[in-house]
């Protein structure tokens, strides 16, 4: 396959968090945002968060406009800072998708600043950079 950059920016906050075992935690984020080769996106993110180390792993499902879907999968380490929030470079493996995306992969560095709200969890915003499978050259 041949690969064009796949960058962009995504913004987004914490929907439900909900403990499964102790110190982990089943985390849904859910934003909006704009990426080459997607264009305007909606991504939602469920995502195991394990509070003893702040290590995370878990999905990334992009819609674009016209309802094609991305899938990535990802880990990642949060590094807690001196303001309180929480900083990330995750990285992110491409697995597929449907519509143009279907058997697209990749891979992209996710990077994310999350800042405690004091209600759901956290407000996110993060920056896209890696590649992605051109359209064309999967077949």
């Amino acid at each position: 396959a041949e690969f064009v950059p796949f960058s962009g920016y995504w913004v987004g906050s914490t929907v439900s968090a909900t403990p499964i075992a102790p110190n982990v935690v089943l985390v849904v984020s859910s934003g909006t945002g704009n990426a080459t080769q997607l264009g305007r996106f909606e991504m939602t993110s469920p995502h195991l968060t394990y509070l003893d180390t702040f290590a995370v792993d878990g999905e990334q499902i992009f819609t674009a406009a016209n309802g094609d879907t991305l899938t990535a999968e990802f880990t990642g380490q949060f590094i807690p800072q001196a303001d309180g929030s929480l900083e990330a470079t995750l990285e992110c493996v491409i697995t597929g998708g449907t519509g143009r995306f279907a058997g697209a992969t990749g891979s992209y560095d996710f990077h994310i600043v999350a800042v405690p709200n004091g209600t759901t969890g956290f407000d996110s915003a993060a920056t896209i950079d890696g590649e992605i499978s051109s359209v064309g050259s999967r077949r």
